[in-house]
């Protein structure tokens, strides 16, 4: 099998709360490394737990077949027909950036060698548990920590922001700690393919095995419609960084979630990034406690070697930056994120790609939202002066005429989604007082 990747053992041992998931590539072995809180341990289902690490050892194999992307993935365990299409969308689509980067054949084309069982753990019944809401610290997650109760939140390897947004709403935290095996880090150095993977599928799946362990339900997420949209398209395809956030993944997601007995789905999926932002604007002492800069996200952070703060230069902080000036004043625009990007007329080339024909590579929204927050901000008397308004102001105004793009047009919820009727009142309400746009 040394053109193929093999998805090998993995284990659990309940003394320690240690998972261990195996790999192996071309004479290589990886083993990862996953500790759960051991309070967490000894209730569960077997056969359930069993099925929720076979998910996880599927999608996080993408980190290590990376390296060389033989095409060919091996999987040693039976795994259920759920389980197998997350697996198959995990490393085609969810890997279609990482392809188009490393300039090999999008779309990218994988054949799975594996079995399939319909010996599935008996239905849950649902109902009465709490529901667990993985979090990563920005304006989606503070969403949906004040909607979704009663609640516990969920962080891969926590960092100082994701502790300070559940703070803030009040929601207790757990935290699992991801140890990546060395050994990639020396094979990628040493010449091995790298690039972007299917985060959030991963940390879906940890969701997963959380919840089993824990008795939660449902797993919530806050992915917007945003997440549909291609970032860019190679020869007729769509590559999509966000692929693992989109509807086309939580569906085929929550089919595997099921069959644990763990309900999956995305809060936000109805709502456009405006949206999401107007609704978290009315909440100043919230606010002010999320980050969604990628940049502050490193291993030094994560290791609290770092502060965490807004670059102010990525692009997901320009864009971020972009919705809020939407609805707040400048002054509290900049006390929010310590600085404010639209004075800055060396950012202007960053602000456009936006709305660019190829994307940037990075979690921002629509195109034709991009260009309607920033027309929007050129015709309102708080930011109109600003230099990065003024040099992109009637640009953004005509690619929002091409579609009819504007800022209220963003606001209202639309297209299909899978939020359980006892989650859209809240919902409802939290956008019922959102803040109104700047004038």
């Amino acid at each position: 099998m040394s053109d193929a990747f093999v998805v090998a053992g993995r284990s659990l041992d309940p003394a320690t709360g240690e998972a261990a998931f195996t790999y192996r590539l071309a004479g290589d072995e990886f083993t990862e490394r996953l500790t759960l809180d051991p309070d967490l341990l000894g209730g569960a289902d077997p056969a359930r737990v069993d099925a929720a690490l076979d998910l996880v050892h599927l999608v996080m194999g993408t980190s290590y077949y990376k390296l060389r992307a033989p095409g060919r993935v091996v999987v040693e365990r039976l795994v259920t027909k759920a389980q197998a299409a997350v697996a198959e969308a995990a490393y085609t689509h969810g890997l279609g950036e990482f392809a188009a980067v490393n300039r090999l054949p999008v779309p990218h084309e994988v054949a799975f060698d594996l079995g399939t069982t319909d010996e599935l753990p008996a239905p849950v019944e649902g109902g009465g548990r709490q529901a667990l809401l993985p979090v990563g610290g920005g304006k989606d997650s503070a969403l949906a920590l004040v909607v979704v109760t009663p609640a516990t939140a969920l962080a891969v390897n926590p960092t100082d922001a994701q502790r300070d947004v559940a703070r803030a709403a009040g929601v207790p935290l757990i935290g699992v700690r991801r140890r990546l095996d060395p050994l990639l880090g020396v094979r990628t150095r040493g010449g091995g393919l790298n690039g972007h993977v299917p985060v959030t599928a991963i940390n879906s799946a940890i969701a997963t095995l959380v919840a089993v362990l824990g008795g939660f339900d449902p797993v919530v997420f806050a992915n917007e419609r945003s997440a549909d949209e291609e970032t860019l398209t190679v020869n007729g395809a769509r590559v999509n960084h966000q692929y693992s956030k989109s509807y086309e993944f939580e569906r085929l997601f929550a089919a595997a979630a099921a069959e644990v007995g763990v309900g999956y789905f995305s809060l936000t999926r109805q709502l456009s990034e405006l949206a999401t932002v107007a609704a978290v604007a009315a909440l100043p002492d919230l606010r002010g406690e999320i980050l969604s800069c990628n940049r502050s996200y490193t291993q030094a952070h994560m290791g609290g070697e770092a502060t965490q703060r807004w670059c102010l230069h990525c692009d997901k902080c320009l864009f971020t930056f972009l919705c809020f000036a939407v609805f707040l004043t400048p002054e509290e625009a900049q006390a929010m994120f310590g600085g404010d990007p639209l004075a800055d007329l060396s950012l202007v080339d960053g602000f456009r790609r936006l709305w660019a024909t190829e994307k940037p590579f990075d979690c921002v929204g629509e195109r034709a939202e991009s260009a309607a927050a920033m027309a929007h901000l050129a015709r309102s008397s708080a930011w109109g002066e600003h230099a990065v308004v003024r040099a992109l102001g009637e640009e953004a105004a005509s690619f929002a005429a091409v579609t009819g793009a504007t800022v209220e047009g963003f606001l209202p919820p639309r297209g299909e989604h899978s939020v359980p009727d006892r989650y859209l009142t809240s919902l409802r309400r939290a956008l019922a007082e959102a803040r109104p746009p700047v004038r």
